[in-house]
């Protein structure tokens, strides 16, 4: 058995730095589940929650062949950014094996696209497959630890404790370096090395997560996480601690090149509120990579589901009030208004285009003369002649891909049957022509409806536009061919797979009536914006519907200002 300090034995047993509370374990008795963990089932996999399924056969392969998270190298070259800022490489790892090694492909994409910000070439690999030495072909690298005691390789083990480059381990297996090799002990070469120590799996629970005085939030759908001990406080610190308002326990440890966060940061992050702990994990990749943010707070504010059938003074009075505030702003606009069923016209069926509605067109020019940039949101945000789930009508449904109510829940079915780059292609020339038509020459944004959309469809949206404000799905399949998504979290812009530049939506939506099944009003979403300014560039993205009126609007805008982003257009920050 190896030995021990003193040192060490004391940190078991006494409160250590940050709050993070003592571990009292011997080195006779270690073990892995700790308080609240069950002695008798297996840990489920890291990031299994929140994400959405396809069966198999609902959906042809073909669509998302070549984008399917698994391994490989991703090279988001950002739109008019210099070669030079790519010479940074980063390998992502993660657990492969088994009937779950899905799940693990799908965070390593998602963690890629993070570090497209900073201008890393990404090599994304399953660790069972790692050579010795590899760690140190690339400038910093990371491990996803999905699957509870996947065996990892005695190379990448050794490779870890002995690396100096920057290293971030996330979640699980992390036992199986830091203990020794029958798991009876400490492994003294990481304690030595990094200055802390791995405790045990903690099911306690913590809900809140505290960031450089920035207090983020955890889902407690899954509430394990890894706890350690500090040894060696020169060598470690505790970055983020965990905290139920009664007990504490580290979120991210710090020990000289090695960063450990406890869980799967980017698993369950909600869609319609902006203070999840994986904040604190977006703001240290600053520091893992070394690429220094030049950017300050911005915000980004869009107008949504604009239409033909918007009324002229609601249209300009949102208009009027941003340009009072100074605020420039993005309009999302719908240029071919449907309702096929004609069920908001007593059962006749509508369509406006927006050429051929003057005073739509010139509601339009009066807000871009205030400071609104015009984008496209879809070409008519619904498909065919169909409820797409809901009722056919543009702004209720769902364009680039199959959605219906299945017992009353709405479920993903696969891509619209007449999906394929040259239909898309035409789809978006229509667009663009109504656009021109209506003197919008140049359309510089997208807004995919409702978030859906294929791989196909993405790497054709990444040739039109310069920007896109949505947030982008991740695929994956199974054993069984189902398909899995999920959409994808950044606080900051970040250059996805298929080239899209992507402007972050971080608050949500306004949603006074809580139709997402959670009210955000703007004092939720100027406190969500305060939780995203503990992110070095981090970016306040949020939209407002026009029907919603002036008053939040003014609120909103006030709140996130007070948090200190300056709101801008996209096109002249992005780059």
């Amino acid at each position: 058995m190896e030995g021990v300090s003193l040192n060490r034995l004391l940190a078991l047993f006494v409160v250590v730095l940050a709050g993070a509370t003592a571990f009292g374990q011997s080195q006779k008795n270690l073990s892995i589940l700790g308080p609240h963990m069950s002695k008798s089932q297996t840990p489920r996999p890291l990031g299994i929650l929140g994400v959405k399924t396809v069966k198999a056969g609902k959906f042809k392969k073909a669509d998302f062949e070549g984008n399917i998270a698994r391994p490989g190298t991703t090279r988001a070259m950002r739109k008019g950014m210099k070669q030079a800022m790519y010479s940074s490489t980063a390998l992502v790892l993660y657990d492969s094996n088994t009937t779950y090694g899905w799940i693990g492909g799908m965070y390593a994409y998602q963690i890629g696209n993070l570090l497209s910000h900073f201008g890393m070439t990404v090599t994304r690999q399953g660790v069972e497959s790692y050579k010795s030495g590899q760690l140190a072909n690339y400038n910093c690298a990371f491990y996803v630890g999905t699957i509870y005691g996947n065996k990892l390789p005695a190379a990448f083990q050794a490779d870890v404790v002995s690396n100096t480059l920057p290293f971030c381990w996330m979640g699980y297996n992390l036992w199986e370096v830091a203990w020794n090799s029958k798991q009876t002990g400490w492994n003294n070469s990481f304690a030595n090395a990094f200055g802390f120590e791995f405790a045990y799996l903690d099911g306690t629970g913590y809900p809140n997560v505290t960031y450089n005085g920035t207090t983020l939030t955890k889902q407690q759908n899954d509430p394990v996480q890894g706890d350690t001990s500090i040894i060696n406080s020169q060598l470690a610190t505790v970055l983020a601690t965990s905290t139920n308002g009664t007990t504490t326990a580290p979120y991210i440890t710090r020990g000289a090149n090695f960063w450990y966060v406890a869980d799967n940061p980017l698993e369950y992050v909600p869609t319609n509120r902006g203070d999840d702990r994986y904040l604190a994990f977006c703001d240290i990749l600053n520091d893992i990579t070394g690429v220094p943010e030049p950017h300050a707070l911005q915000a980004a504010l869009r107008i949504e589901d604009v239409s033909a059938i918007c009324p002229s003074a609601t249209l300009r009075s949102l208009a009027d009030t941003l340009y009072a505030a100074g605020v420039p702003y993005v309009v999302c606009v719908i240029p071919d208004y449907m309702d096929p069923l004609g069920v908001y016209n007593n059962g006749t069926p509508l369509e406006i285009q927006m050429q051929n509605s003057t005073q739509f067109v010139s509601d339009l020019e009066y807000m871009q003369a205030e400071g609104a940039q015009i984008i496209m949101h879809g070409v008519t945000h619904q498909y065919s002649n169909v409820a797409n789930p809901v009722n056919g009508v543009s702004a209720d449904d769902v364009e680039f891909f199959v959605v219906q109510f299945v017992n009353g829940v709405e479920e993903a079915i696969g891509p619209v049957p007449t999906d394929s780059t040259s239909w898309v292609t035409a789809r978006l020339k229509t667009g663009f022509t109504m656009m021109s038509e209506s003197g919008f020459n140049r359309v510089v944004g997208w807004n995919t409806p409702h978030y859906f959309a294929t791989p196909t469809d993405y790497k054709v949206f990444a040739a039109q536009f310069d920007y896109c404000m949505d947030r982008a799905l991740t695929f994956a399949t199974d054993n069984a061919s189902n398909l899995h998504y999920l959409i994808q979290p950044s606080p900051f812009v970040y250059t996805d797979e298929y080239g899209n530049v992507r402007v972050p939506e971080t608050l949500g939506y306004c949603d006074p009536y809580g139709t997402s099944g959670l009210v955000n009003l703007p004092t939720n979403m100027a406190g969500y914006a305060s939780a995203v300014s503990c992110v070095r560039g981090g970016w306040a993205g949020m939209y407002y519907h026009w029907f919603l009126g002036t008053t939040m609007l003014q609120q909103l805008v006030q709140g996130v200002q007070a948090a200190g982003f300056k709101f801008q257009t996209p096109s002249s920050s992005v780059q």
